[in-house]
């Protein structure tokens, strides 16, 4: 800067008025982008765009716009003396000579500088900026372009229209025009409705709501579903609305129809139903059994939990059983933890546990797992892998000369725990569903026979089945088995029968009075008459190195022919639908009549009773090739058929069962078993 008294005046000047014009420059920029913004929202509108894309496509044109207008505006700051004189004329140029001195001062004298600074900076002062370069004209501008851009993102938020939309609906041509759905999850999982616009594939989580509005030339439009068809109502003409669940894996089959009940083509779209996912819950820490001889320590418990979708409740609970033979008592509770929330989708539990307040002695045993819930309505709560705390009881060992099994059974039952369990079941019954229920009454039922099996067992296995078992029952009554502690100890078994068979059939009232009449005889067995079940002495131990011996020439072999294996009828299915696709496939042109036999092969594939996710996708692939068959693009549909038919042969192949050869496989086993024979005869292993 020249050391003339006016020339800093002048350069403070001119600098405001290349920063106001940038300004203005930069509002132009981004009103034009805003208006190529609301151009491109337009044609995502019309093209079925998603919003998110659109919003994203219409965001960079906004900032495009006012990139460009920034860069045209630094690279035209040198004009702005001549802007200024053009605005305003009675400087007579000596804004604009005062600018380029200012610049080159060496080329004048510093009298000269001096004087055409003076000059210019007695004319600015008469100058003002907001009346030379006005702004009202660009806020108008870019409030022009950001109420066009405004209005395509509303645009976005309709269903997606074709140019053709506002014509009069012709009922005869029974055909769909545009699909749309909106996807409605359940309440509890706390998201937001969802829009999808003619999608070929819905993947929707269990339990979700679709509301399928078609825009159709039809008299009347018709949903069909795997589970049976709905009608859709008509609101306006062309337009058709319905309310349907998605409860089952399949499809969505839209067949409009004239007023003749002449039918057009369908519109086939899969749907593949995502169950919610029980949680996850496992216990960390200490993660195993604990045998303790002190029942006044204290544990600390650590406990994870994870969800697909959101967890409600993890908690820690107990089972504290105490007693000896079936006179146990059980005792259920809880453990306060602290929750350690990473996301609504993983928790994490930790406990200080304190067993002295549980009063535990010598012999008693506390089952501990962790508990999680989520917020699916009626879900039954999710237990984790129990783990056994157990006070040790001084002088636990067999007696010398016995053999019992090493390996504890941590997870042994007890007809008391049976008879607990029920009256839990009873309780819950009005909170259950349906199939939840019987699952809980199944498993009670498996784990009443393994009760009966274990005193089976122990009895030595002398019931051999409920025939014999029965026929015993009368002999009992009569007093013909005399050892009462026996007698006791086979009524139980055939009542724990009762009750399996009850839990079973669901008749859980009955089966509890069966388990307590076993419960009942079990302790009448242990304590009045004192019975010993069966132990194995040593000289009763099985010996492993005998296993595998002996002469195998003579051991008979089956003569009967083996079963004929049958194909499942999915199977056939699965042939008949590749020979179809494949006759199509293999053709050059395809006449409009063709449409109606892929979406044919189509549903058929989705109607399968396990429809895979391979099979799913070339349903998709035939539903394009019948979009692109309306369409006229013949080398489109023979390519998507092409593929369809590859894939579904590697699908029939993958499903073949694999047959053994039967007649090699016996004269292997021959040769072996001769090659064995020998081998022995001549002490050889």
């Amino acid at each position: 800067m020249p050391a003339w008294p006016d020339a800093g005046r002048v350069a403070g000047f001119l600098a405001r008025a290349g920063r106001r014009l940038t300004m203005l420059t930069v509002l132009y920029g981004t009103a034009f982008g805003l208006g190529a913004a609301a151009l491109a929202g337009v044609a995502a509108w019309l093209a079925g765009w998603r919003s998110l894309p659109a919003v994203s496509v219409m965001a960079a044109a906004a900032v495009t716009g006012a990139a460009v207008a920034y860069g045209r505006a630094a690279r035209a700051r040198a004009a702005t003396a001549q802007r200024v004189e053009a605005r305003a004329p009675e400087c007579r140029n000596v804004v604009v000579t005062a600018a380029e001195v200012i610049a080159r001062p060496g080329r004048v004298s510093d009298y000269v500088g001096a004087r055409v600074c003076r000059d210019a900076a007695a004319h600015i002062e008469r100058l003002d900026l907001g009346r030379l370069f006005p702004a009202t004209r660009a806020a108008l501008t870019l409030a022009g372009g950001a109420a066009l851009a405004a209005g395509a993102l509303w645009l976005l938020g309709q269903p997606a229209k074709l140019w053709g939309a506002g014509r009069p609906v012709d009922v005869e041509a029974a055909a769909v025009r545009e699909v749309q759905i909106t996807i409605t999850s359940p309440e509890y999982t706390r998201r937001p409705p969802e829009t999808v616009h003619n999608p070929s594939q819905l993947n929707v989580l269990e339990g979700s709501r679709l509301r399928v509005a078609v825009t159709a030339d039809a008299a009347d439009v018709m949903l069909e579903m795997v589970s049976g068809p709905v009608t859709l109502s008509s609101p306006a003409a062309g337009t058709f609305v319905g309310d349907v669940d998605a409860a089952a894996d399949g499809f969505l089959a839209i067949q409009p129809a004239s007023p003749g009940g002449r039918a057009g083509s369908r519109t086939l779209i899969g749907l593949t139903i995502t169950p919610d996912r029980a949680p996850g819950v496992r216990v960390t820490a200490p993660g195993r059994d604990l045998f303790l001889t002190d029942g006044n320590r204290a544990i600390d418990v650590t406990i994870e939990a994870d969800d697909d979708l959101a967890l409600a409740s993890l908690t820690l609970k107990y089972t504290k059983a105490s007693g000896a033979g079936e006179n146990f008592a059980f005792v259920d509770g809880s453990v306060p933890v602290t929750l350690t929330k990473t996301s609504d989708r993983q928790w994490t539990a930790a406990a200080h546990w304190s067993l002295g307040s549980l009063g535990l002695g010598p012999g008693d045993l506390i089952v501990y797992r962790g508990v999680a819930t989520d917020g699916r309505p009626g879900g039954a709560p999710v237990e984790s892998d129990a783990f056994i705390i157990e006070v040790t009881a001084p002088g636990a060992l067999a007696t010398d000369g016995f053999a019992i099994d090493d390996q504890r059974d941590r997870y042994a039952l007890s007809q008391q725990m049976v008879i607990l369990k029920t009256e839990r079941l009873i309780a819950q019954r009005a909170a259950l569903t349906p199939d939840a229920f019987i699952d809980e009454a199944l498993t009670l039922a498996a784990m009443q026979r393994s009760v009966r099996a274990e005193f089976v067992f122990m009895m030595g296995g002398e019931i051999e089945d409920e025939e014999i078992e029965a026929a015993q029952e009368s002999e009992l009554t009569e007093g013909r088995l005399v050892n009462r502690g026996r007698t006791d100890l086979l009524i139980a078994i055939r009542s724990m029968s009762r009750a399996a068979a009850a839990l079973t059939t669901q008749e859980v009232t009955i089966a509890l009075q069966h388990e307590r009449q076993a419960l009942k005889s079990l302790q009448a067995a242990f304590t009045r008459s004192r019975y010993i079940l069966r132990t194995l002495t040593t000289r009763e131990r099985i010996d492993f190195e005998r296993r595998l011996t002996g002469v195998l020439a003579n051991i008979a072999r089956d003569p009967r022919p083996a079963a004929r294996v049958e194909t499942p009828p999915e199977q056939l299915e699965l042939r008949r639908i590749l020979t179809s696709v494949e006759a199509l496939a293999g053709r050059d042109r395809y006449a409009p009549s063709d449409t109606a036999a892929v979406t044919g092969a189509a549903e058929r594939l989705l109607r399968l009773a396990r429809p895979s996710e391979a099979t799913r996708a070339v349903a998709a692939d035939l539903t394009r090739s019948a979009g692109a068959i309306r369409a006229g693009d013949h080398t489109a549909a023979g390519q998507t058929l092409a593929r369809a038919a590859a894939s579904l042969s590697a699908i029939a192949r993958a499903n073949l069962p694999i047959a053994p050869d039967r007649a090699g496989v016996a004269e292997a086993g021959r040769i072996r078993g001769a090659l064995a024979d020998a081998q022995r005869k001549r002490g050889g292993r």
